[in-house]
């Protein structure tokens, strides 16, 4: 297991890519770990609650992170799965990041549940695995995921060639047409309004009562449909 290892050098200001500036939202719980004071130099960085995860990065990727201690003691008491699935169920890109070296932590734990934990969530939950040495290297991490999602945005198609035949399927077809939309934000935007037309009618408040709909991405669908 080979721990990431990506260095950047400090900026006095927000890093901007394609004329944008990065954005991060962290939990609260994360305030005390002292990663939010690293990510100010080149994230503009809100601070709440966050329902799934610990960082939202550009109001696309969901970072679960763990230390490694915490990860263990996450196996015993159960967390871990929970945590896998809601990230699955409800984040449009989840990803688990583990700070440090869980197979070197100290406490007295079998290898094999531990690499069994990992591998379920690389394989049955399909949750990407990023290892990190450090809070520093988090933070790089952090900032590099941030940068290539915005380097590809408008680069990756959102829906293909595909031409649903059934209802439902045409629904979530035309939402993934709108501004940073794909398969699973288009789901929950149906299980909300329960109509596309009522997606479509919705003001920018009620677009952010969506979870994943930040109010940059809520404007965005707006001044797309308006």
């Amino acid at each position: 297991m080979t721990a990431a290892n990506i260095h950047h050098k400090k900026r006095d200001s927000p890093t901007r890519v394609q004329g944008g500036v990065l954005r991060i939202t962290v939990d609260c719980r994360e305030k005390s770990s002292g990663l939010p004071e690293l990510l100010a130099p080149h994230f503009t960085v809100t601070l709440r609650a966050i329902s799934y995860g610990d960082y939202l990065i550009n109001e696309r990727i969901t970072v679960e992170r763990k230390t490694a201690s915490d990860f263990l003691i996450s196996i015993i008491d159960s967390r871990l799965f929970k945590q896998a699935a809601n990230l699955k169920k409800r984040c449009f890109h989840p990803l688990l990041l583990i700070e440090g070296n869980p197979f070197a932590t100290g406490l007295d734990f079998d290898p094999r549940a531990i690499r069994g934990a990992l591998l379920s969530i690389q394989c049955a939950w399909r949750i990407p695995i990023i290892f990190s040495r450090s809070k520093q290297d988090t933070a790089d991490i952090l900032v590099m995921i941030g940068q290539q999602d915005e380097d590809r945005t408008d680069d990756a198609p959102m829906r293909g060639g595909y031409r649903p035949k059934r209802v439902k399927g045409r629904q979530l077809y035309l939402l993934q047409g709108l501004p940073d939309v794909g398969p699973r934000l288009a789901q929950r935007l149906l299980d909300h309004f329960q109509s596309v037309g009522r997606v479509m009618n919705a003001t920018v408040e009620e677009l952010t009562e969506v979870e994943g709909v930040g109010r940059t991405r809520a404007e965005k669908i707006r001044e797309i449909l308006d």
